[in-house]
């Protein structure tokens, strides 16, 4: 009797924590599971796509979709700098601070989302929209699709302060 008693708590103890678990994971946020693509100019591109997709959660007033869209970016411009060894050494450190601006950006977002704060929100989503044009004007004109022009070409971080 004892032993039969036991096997029905531990069961129920079992299928009450991969209840729980389960639960969890529901609940977890999806970080950046998208495949990173090989070239510069399409990773560039998707960053563009998920940018304008940000926007639209926002408009949507959907802050709770935020996270996704803004770990998709940090993802793709943090796979930017080991494509981009090309670029001058100066502007390949630019673009590797930047990068790691753009991740603090994007845990900013996350966290301002899951506040329901529409305005910082906001004020993040501009601050990443100013980053990523700087990381577009370190690559020469012709590199990233829908790119500058040559005589715009600046180089510049703007994470101090913000």
């Amino acid at each position: 009797m004892k032993t039969k008693w036991f096997v029905t708590v531990a069961l129920s103890a079992t299928f009450i924590l991969v209840r729980f678990a389960s639960a969890a994971a529901e609940h977890e946020h999806k970080e950046g599971q998208e495949k990173i693509p090989a070239t510069v100019a399409n990773i560039w591109q998707e960053v563009k796509e998920h940018e304008e997709e940000l926007g639209k959660i926002i408009t949507d007033k959907k802050l709770d979709k935020v996270h996704e869209v803004a770990f998709e970016i940090r993802n793709l411009v943090n796979a930017l700098p080991d494509k981009s060894m090309d670029l001058p050494a100066d502007k390949l450190a630019t673009l590797k601070s930047n990068a790691k601006y753009v991740a603090d950006i994007a845990k900013r977002l996350d966290e301002s989302g899951d506040a329901g704060d529409a305005v910082n929100v906001q004020a993040q989503a501009d601050r990443l929209a100013k980053l990523l044009q700087d990381i577009e004007m370190l690559y020469p004109a012709g590199t990233l699709p829908d790119a500058h022009t040559e005589g715009q070409a600046q180089t510049s971080t703007h994470h101090e302060g913000m």
